[in-house]
């Protein structure tokens, strides 16, 4: 690389780029999440910046967010929780319970073996506030084309954000979604609420998501960043 992305650099994004006989710019993430820019060789350094710098809100936007998985957790470790990052404060006492104060969680516990559990009962807990908030909110929004209030249930999902069982009138909704953000919440929702009206992805199920989901495709590649599993 024979110049600095200073823009790239002061927002902490890894990138490398790779001038060759490219037919044209390009920028993406690759699977180790480091920005790849494809410049062409005819393309000069100045504009090449200038067109990062031009993209910059998707980039941001786009970038991967795939934290180690924790086996067990130690005081300041980081917690994502509606899209935020929260510094862990474990405090050591008989009381045991898990609660939010600015931007710290606080772990009152015994012992480090306690952690996970704790942890785990709490995201729960927000889960179950959160999602059924945003449920009533979008059953609301479209109840005039279905028939009745679905059920839900929150569980821990290997390959899906969420599920539609038209038979049993529930969807359900993985555990993992109380670590993205609250639109993306939002949007996994309504998808599985739509599919009681179009039980497939056709055209017809995505025109009708349009309209309770802005950016609907956005949003869809945005979850793509999202690869969390918490213990």
């Amino acid at each position: 690389m024979s110049y600095r992305i200073e823009v790239l650099e002061l927002h902490q994004i890894p990138y490398v780029v790779y001038k060759k006989r490219y037919k044209r710019v390009s920028i993406k993430y690759n699977s180790s999440s480091v920005l790849e820019v494809k410049q062409p060789l005819f393309f000069p350094d100045i504009e090449m910046i200038k067109f990062i710098e031009k993209h910059i809100d998707w980039i941001l936007v786009h970038k991967p967010i795939r934290p180690v998985p924790h086996d067990t957790y130690k005081n300041n470790d980081s917690y994502l929780l509606l899209g935020k990052e929260y510094v862990l404060n474990i405090i050591y006492s008989n009381y045991q319970d898990v609660s939010i104060s600015g931007n710290k969680i606080i772990v009152h516990t015994a012992n480090d073996q306690n952690i996970p559990k704790l942890l785990e009962k709490f995201r729960y807990e927000q889960a179950e506030i959160v999602f059924n908030e945003i449920l009533y909110r979008s059953f609301i929004a479209i109840q005039d084309k279905l028939i009745k209030y679905p059920n839900l249930t929150i569980k821990a999902a290997k390959s899906r954000w969420g599920c539609c069982y038209i038979n049993e009138n529930r969807i359900m909704l993985n555990i993992s979604l109380i670590h993205v953000p609250f639109d993306l919440i939002e949007y996994v929702i309504f998808h599985e609420l739509v599919h009681f009206i179009h039980h497939d992805h056709s055209k017809e199920f995505h025109e009708t998501l349009k309209i309770y989901v802005r950016n609907e495709k956005e949003k869809r590649n945005r979850l793509k960043n999202y690869c969390i599993v918490y213990k």
